[in-house]
């Protein structure tokens, strides 16, 4: 009996049918079922400009008191995600986290006790003041092959949103010197949080190196409207914004 006939019959016993077994060597497997991934992304977005603002009655005028900041949304953003697949589709989880530093740029106007249209004012940059993101994004996949090694596969689904935003205090304080001419105003920071759902759309191209491990480039775009309160003043700004970049993809 031949050697090859040998082997179909062993494969026959164990109830693997040859053409099966003859296919799965054939090309390269595809892998496991689950998938893990870890990417390294830049996020483009033009930002936010963020102004608080109060004022009211004081020695008979009006008294002003702004701080306006801009929050760069263009940022480094890292991604660790997994999921179950199939050839074809799948259901996944990613976690992102990024964040950035601005300043704000503070002004006060405060009128004067004795000399009428004749306001104090005081202004300075508030340094160092902190956004964050951190998100998870629920998604359902489509894999298309598109080489023995390589397929894309596009996504969509919801993502839930986790912002903090450091803002500035101080406003509608002053103190003013003895002699009138000055006004200090008691500037500080504090930090506003909000959870928001969003959504998360994209695509990414994968080749794999072997069965298991592969490399992928990723497109996304994710965006949620967070609604922070400053001290009592309600502020609304976007989230996310299109990210770009790639990392590694592990099937087990």
């Amino acid at each position: 009996m031949r050697s090859s006939s040998v082997v179909g019959v062993a494969l026959l016993m164990l109830g693997l049918p040859v053409a099966a077994r003859a296919q799965s060597t054939s090309g390269m497997p595809a892998g496991g079922h689950i998938f893990l991934s870890v990417n390294g992304l830049g996020q483009a977005g033009d930002g936010e400009v963020l102004d608080q603002s109060q004022s009211e009655l004081v020695y008979g005028e009006t008294a002003t008191w702004s701080a306006s900041q801009g929050i760069p949304l263009a940022n480094g953003v890292f991604d660790f995600g997994g999921g179950f697949r199939t050839d074809r589709v799948g259901v996944g989880a990613a976690f992102t986290t990024s964040g950035s530093t601005n300043s704000a740029a503070t002004l006060a106007s405060i009128p004067h006790p004795f000399v009428s249209n004749r306001p104090r004012t005081s202004t300075t940059e508030i340094d160092g003041l902190e956004h964050k993101e951190r998100v998870v994004h629920l998604q359902a996949y489509y894999f298309v092959p598109v080489a023995e090694k390589a397929e894309v596969g596009v996504f969509v689904g919801p993502s839930f949103y986790d912002i903090t935003q450091d803002y500035v205090t101080g406003l509608g304080g002053f103190s003013e010197s003895s002699n009138f001419d000055t006004v200090s105003i008691p500037w500080g920071r504090a930090t506003a949080s909000d959870s928001q759902l969003g959504y998360n759309i994209g695509a990414e191209a994968t080749y794999k190196f072997t069965p298991m491990v592969g490399a992928a480039l990723l497109f996304r775009f994710s965006r949620a409207s967070a609604e922070l309160d400053f001290g009592g003043q309600s502020v609304t700004m976007n989230v996310g914004d299109v990210q770009f970049g790639g990392g590694i993809r592990l099937r087990f």
